[in-house]
């Protein structure tokens, strides 16, 4: 199996350097000034059981709050690509069990905000990046017992700095590849006045960006204003000959049911720095006269990680895409331990200590896609991983490569069909800045398949 893997390693990126590349795809420019959504998501229950059994009567009822939201803003001019992102969510439960010789009672809530933001600014074929990701949890869980009642809060928090430097820029092209199958499917049935050059497809690629990203809060409306806005380059530009039930219905097909994931195109280099700091903790304490201890950990891990690499994503043509690339890192942090326990007689059993963790590694990745149209997709994957780790007195080279194939095949706007067969090889698998353990060498092969029916 080793072999064959890395046979595969040498020879699937071959393929993309024979490509011949699309260059309507390839030079398609994602653009868009302005766009933001706001979503809310809310929801509850509730229960309530009663059973009567030989030993007495049994009541339990429990219910249940979710609350979240979520903002996401994107601009992508010449000069400027910014993408914001950030959610909250917050969950509530509350149970109460009553038995004939006990009653249990038990509440949570917890809260979990993350925000995400990247800036890049482009000069010519340069850019400069500059972003962050920041997580936070927190969890109170209280349980109230006739003996022992007592509470757990645990809580947890990460932020990650982003900066880097670098040349080229992956373009978005999924609205470009649209406008084509859109040419494809409005000639097939003999609706075009002309063929289309290729200036004028890619003004319907930017005509289907802008009816994509431009905010129409009523759905109903934004449907209206979708299909006007398409319809409406194609009109100006004196493309249409007829327009009848067979156009607007191609229109409406490959608008709105177009699922195919996103592509890219280009080739990015880059240098990057990632400076990041994450801990969590937890208390457990009782709060009863018979509690008998309380119990603290604390966790805190530094970081630094450096990587450079390439990326390239090459549209083959309309159905066919080639994406690879290859990068090298190196991570340098520290992970702080603090763990007390507090015993009933007023005693403090306290732990401390501290490891140095050191990672380099060479990873590569390639795919290749295949879209037969805008509701099926093909793809084989290949990765490979190898490195060096150490932390303190432990240090061995690792390695992993996994090969898989995946379809999501569409039968109909009902019904899809989804498979994925892979093989995967991994040695001395690793946690980074983590009491490393050795895991042995094992290779794990895997098929899965199955169809989907909504009704």
């Amino acid at each position: 199996m080793k072999q064959i893997l890395l046979l595969l390693a040498g020879c699937l990126p071959t393929l993309a350097i024979f490509s011949q590349h699309d260059s309507l795809l390839k030079k398609f420019k994602y653009r868009i000034d302005q766009f933001r959504a706001v979503s809310f998501n809310g929801g509850g229950g509730s229960q309530y059981q009663q059973r009567v059994l030989s030993s007495g009567e049994t009541i339990n009822n429990s219910s249940s709050v979710n609350l979240g939201g979520t903002y996401f803003a994107l601009k992508s001019t010449d000069l400027q690509l910014l993408t914001v992102s950030a959610y909250v969510g917050t969950h509530f439960y509350r149970n109460k069990n009553i038995q004939p010789s006990s009653s249990k009672r038990n509440s949570s809530f917890s809260i979990s905000p993350c925000t995400s933001i990247l800036n890049k600014w482009f000069t010519r074929h340069r850019f400069l990046e500059l972003g962050a990701d920041i997580n936070a949890s927190y969890n109170h869980n209280k349980e109230t017992t006739a003996s022992l009642p007592g509470k757990q809060i645990a809580h947890g928090y990460s932020f990650q700095l982003n900066t880097g430097i670098g040349s080229g820029r992956l373009e978005n092209i999924t609205d470009m590849q649209n406008a084509m199958w859109l040419n494809k499917a409005l000639a097939s049935v003999n609706r075009l006045s002309r063929v289309l050059t290729a200036d004028e497809l890619n003004g319907l690629g930017r005509a289907i960006t802008r009816a994509n990203n431009t905010r129409v809060l009523d759905q109903r409306k934004r449907t209206q204003f979708v299909l006007t806005t398409v319809d409406g380059y194609l009109q100006q530009q004196d493309l249409v000959n007829t327009t009848d039930i067979n156009y607007f219905s191609n229109l409406n097909d490959i608008l709105f049911f177009a699922f195919n994931n996103p592509r890219l195109s280009g080739t990015e280099k880059f240098i990057r720095f990632t400076p990041s700091v994450n801990g969590s903790g937890r208390d457990d304490s009782g709060t009863g006269a018979s509690s008998a201890s309380k119990y603290q950990d604390r966790f805190t891990t530094t970081s630094l990680t450096i990587s450079t690499g390439i990326n390239k994503y090459i549209p083959t043509n309309l159905v066919h895409q080639n994406n690879y690339g290859a990068s090298i890192q190196a991570s340098y942090g520290t992970r702080d331990v603090l763990v007390r326990f507090y015993n009933s007689g007023g005693g403090v059993n306290e732990t401390k200590y501290n490891f140095i963790g050191r990672l380099a590694s060479i990873n590569a990745f390639y795919t290749h896609a295949i879209y037969p149209n805008t509701r099926t997709t093909i793809a084989g994957n290949f990765q490979s991983e190898f490195g060096y780790q150490s932390n303190d007195d432990s240090q061995y080279t690792f390695g992993r490569t996994s090969i898989d194939a995946t379809l999501n095949y569409f039968i109909s706007y009902r019904t899809r069909l989804t498979a994925t067969i892979g093989a995967e090889y991994q040695k001395n698998a690793y946690r980074t800045f983590q009491a490393m353990t050795g895991v042995p060498e094992n290779t794990r092969l895997y098929a899965n398949g199955g169809i989907e029916i909504n009704l």
